[in-house]
């Protein structure tokens, strides 16, 4: 029987019918906004700047927090890893929160140094949910004894920007790193994490927020609002390379070739997502790690995740 919510909106079709609205809203409202400080903030300020939506952003300082965030109704978006999204559906029985928007597929390099026999082996994490448990993945991939892999230290040191300032000070030895972090000066790029047989795909950062927030209409037609010009602020960028890196040099303060390295970086196949659905390769891969390192089997069927492209429908605009 033919189903058209399952339909496989592209980016293209999305933006030809977003093409009817304007540019921004007439009265946009207030967005609480949490995040970490990864290239989700170069993002957010380009639709602050573009759309003209005003955005409350809190940049935590670690995974715990953007979780409180949400479950404390602190912010009506929370920008975190799928990992993190696992974690409060199925570990913690958070029941109220749904992922709607992915933003990119990790982004990840590991970064730093590791030479065992040198004791280099203190590693970086935010906690022991999102990137961690990719990264325990990998190490265990490359470092197949067990006498090797128990040597390293695991230290949590807080969210990427802050990981990045303790790689610079030698407090940690290597860590995960994305844009801009990672291609910045005095950063050694050791490996990607997503790549070969052991991390295939990966859903990195999505948007996530309360269905019981999604309640009221309004904040439907909010979010709509706020998707729309995300989408549009991801094809612009896409679109207009040289304007998008003189505005990541600018953003970040970079050196005009380092924001060009930044932006090819942007497109590879962990990087940013082009389209509103989810890639279901990348949420099967990400689950398994959940699973393998938690012990916990994820529900086949995904109750915290907006599969269906629901933003056709809050625009009220009629499905194909």
């Amino acid at each position: 029987m033919f189903d058209p919510t399952r339909l496989p909106f592209s980016l293209g079709f999305i933006l030809s019918v977003l093409g009817m609205f304007g540019n921004a809203v007439a009265s946009p409202p207030l967005f609480r906004i949490s995040a970490f400080k990864d290239i989700t903030a170069f993002l957010l300020d380009a639709v602050r700047q573009d759309y003209g939506l005003k955005l409350q952003i809190n940049y935590v300082k670690n995974a715990d927090e953007a979780h409180e965030d949400l479950r404390q109704q602190r912010a009506d978006i929370v920008f975190m890893s799928y990992d993190d999204t696992l974690s409060m559906a199925v570990q913690e029985g958070y029941s109220d929160i749904a992922a709607f928007l992915p933003v990119h597929g990790g982004l990840l390099d590991l970064c730093g140094t590791l030479d065992l026999a040198a004791g280099k082996n203190r590693l970086g994490i935010d906690t022991e949910t999102g990137y961690a448990r990719a990264l325990r993945l990998f190490l265990r991939d490359r470092y197949p004894d067990q006498r090797d892999y128990g040597q390293f230290q695991w230290l949590k040191k807080g969210a990427t920007n802050i990981r990045y300032e303790r790689l610079l000070d030698g407090s940690i030895d290597a860590t995960l790193l994305n844009p801009p972090y990672s291609y910045q000066d005095g950063i050694q790029r050791i490996a990607p994490l997503i790549h070969g047989r052991a991390i295939p795909h990966y859903q990195g950062v999505v948007g996530n927020l309360n269905r019981s927030w999604l309640v009221n209409p309004a904040n439907r037609q909010a979010v709509a609002e706020f998707v729309k010009a995300y989408i549009l602020t991801v094809a612009n960028l896409r679109n207009h390379q040289e304007t998008a890196v003189n505005r990541l040099a600018a953003f970040y303060h970079l050196p005009k070739p380092t924001a060009a390295a930044v932006y090819a970086r942007l497109w590879e196949a962990d990087g940013l997502a082009t389209s509103l659905e989810f890639d279901s390769q990348a949420l099967a891969e990400t689950e398994r790690i959940f699973s393998q390192d938690t012990g916990l089997q994820v529900p086949k069927e995904r109750a915290w995740v907006l599969l269906q492209n629901p933003v056709l429908d809050w625009l009220s605009i009629p499905r194909p």
